[in-house]
């Protein structure tokens, strides 16, 4: 019987203690509400007080708030039960969400360097004719390479280049296509700017391509799932089950890092009544699911950044329930980077349908995303504006715990 444990923080950090739908708690101390799937009947007598025990058939979940103390006493009963194997999850769950700040180098170069001691801001640098918001906006080599060069003067720690779109709608183009759109500007890049670059992509002949020229990083919206257009395009997680195992023999014989992506479906078909049970659930456990898929094939969890893939595969309501619910994928024990930059999400919230005018609630959920939802990293087009929300927010964050 799989038990599954999910862990959500009310309370800590930045909103320590001021949380409005927590009570007062002691400094330092944490509200965290726990979610146990599979929770076995003959485990009923075992929850502390406050915890709701709902049963379906033969299985069952429990649910309810625990303090920190209150959750390390609980622990401690677990383990001198029968379900001391879910105590075993717990205490899992609960390390991933309290380990300190990860940080990972790679590779001779200096700049190869991710420090998530702070929120990283992850520029977007599309070379493609039908990206949703910029596409066709770089008509060149050397006004791409500009670009680039302005996002990391303007605070960006990566520079993401793209060379397929994956918006809405978007059909793949040729491996010989994206290669000419992405590694004259990558290799130009890499002479220019001294900080990490990444390419978007799917294909392990680009990623191949792409690390020989300078690249430093893998962002696969796939999650290593074989590719944009495989698998069946009619289910919310269509790339769970596709493997590419040309990519995962290529990165396992790397130190470079990756972004795994959950996205239903493909970008052709993915917007097309997107449908889960859970969101939060269902995107967790694939994100899961693909970590250990990496671990079994060679690659370092610590080289894996995980990515709920807002907008990919989703209606504004699974967004918002993944947004609000974020802090829970900090349990798969990986940094997180959070992408919403002038998406569907933004506009609507705000009524504002033109995507290049969405920069201002774009930086307002990036803000957001990493004070209280734990984003290690923000993916964004308007890296100036989002460097001066963070540095805000932040900056208003270490006042309050400074004044506490």
């Amino acid at each position: 019987m799989t038990v599954r444990v999910f862990l959500e923080p009310l309370t800590g950090g930045a909103f320590a203690g001021r949380s409005l739908t927590a009570p007062a708690l002691p400094p330092n101390e944490r509200l965290w509400q726990l979610r146990i799937l599979g929770w076995l009947p003959q485990w009923h007598d075992l929850p502390p007080p406050g915890m709701t025990v709902l049963a379906e058939g033969d299985r069952s979940e429990i649910k309810g708030l625990l303090s920190q103390g209150g959750l390390l006493a609980w622990l401690t009963q677990l383990d001198r039960s029968a379900a001391k194997g879910a105590g075993e999850k717990i205490r899992t769950a609960l390390a991933n969400h309290t380990a300190p700040p990860h940080r990972y180098g790679w590779g001779d170069n200096p700049r190869w360097q991710l420090d998530f001691s702070r929120p990283l801001i992850m520029g977007i640098l599309n070379v493609t004719p039908d990206s949703f918001s910029d596409g066709g906006r770089l008509e060149s080599v050397d006004e791409a390479v500009a670009q680039g060069v302005a996002l990391a003067e303007a605070g960006a720690d990566i520079l993401d280049v793209g060379g397929e779109s994956t918006r809405p709608g978007a059909t793949p183009v040729s491996l010989e296509q994206e290669c000419q759109r992405v590694l004259p500007v990558v290799e130009a890049l890499a002479q220019r700017v001294k900080i990490p670059i990444s390419v978007d992509t799917s294909k392990a002949g680009v990623m191949k391509k792409a690390l020989a020229v300078g690249a430093g990083m893998i962002n696969d919206v796939t999650a290593l799932g074989g590719g944009m257009n495989t698998g069946d395009s009619t289910g919310p997680s269509s790339n769970r089950d596709g493997i590419n195992p040309e990519a995962l023999e290529l990165l396992a014989a790397t130190d470079h890092p990756i972004i795994l992506m959950h996205m239903g479906g493909t970008p052709a078909t993915m917007q097309e009544a997107p449908h889960y049970q859970d969101v939060v659930v269902e995107v967790f456990e694939f994100l899961e699911e693909r970590i250990t898929l990496c671990q079994k094939h060679g690659i370092d969890p610590k080289r894996l950044i995980a990515d709920p893939g807002i907008g990919f595969g989703k209606s504004t309501q699974h967004n918002l329930t993944l947004l609000r619910h974020l802090p829970v994928l900090k349990g798969l024990g990986v940094p997180l980077l959070l992408g919403v930059s002038r998406k569907r999400v933004v506009g609507a919230l705000t009524g504002e349908a033109k995507p290049e005018k969405r920069d201002v609630g774009s930086h307002v959920l990036a803000a957001l995303g990493a004070l209280w939802g734990g984003a290690d990293m923000v993916r964004v087009h308007d890296v100036a504006g989002t460097r001066q929300a963070l540095d805000t927010a932040l900056g208003w964050s270490e006042g309050l715990e400074a004044a506490a």
